[in-house]
């Protein structure tokens, strides 16, 4: 799966460690400067290919997978791991 340019934004800005927490979209918004509209949109088609998680109680909380892991860190999407843009 191509990520589009905001997905890859909202998923390199996920922590990529196990342990670290979890971030809200309103902090995804500050980390990537995009609007919670594009994140959203982002955060749901990342979540039905299995890159992203939920936490289960409110508001929601989205960390990485281990597949979204990996794929941030694939050579096309590396400029955006880590990076809030």
């Amino acid at each position: 799966m191509a990520l589009t340019e905001p997905e890859a934004k909202v998923l390199g800005a996920l922590p990529t460690s196990k342990a670290a927490a979890a971030l809200t979209v309103r902090e995804l918004g500050r980390e990537t400067r995009l609007p919670e509209t594009s994140i959203r949109r982002a955060l749901l088609r990342l979540a039905r290919s299995g890159l992203v998680v939920a936490t289960l109680h409110g508001p929601a909380r989205w960390r990485s997978t281990e597949r979204g892991r990996l794929v941030i860190f694939k050579p096309e999407y590396r400029e955006y791991a880590g990076v809030a843009r």
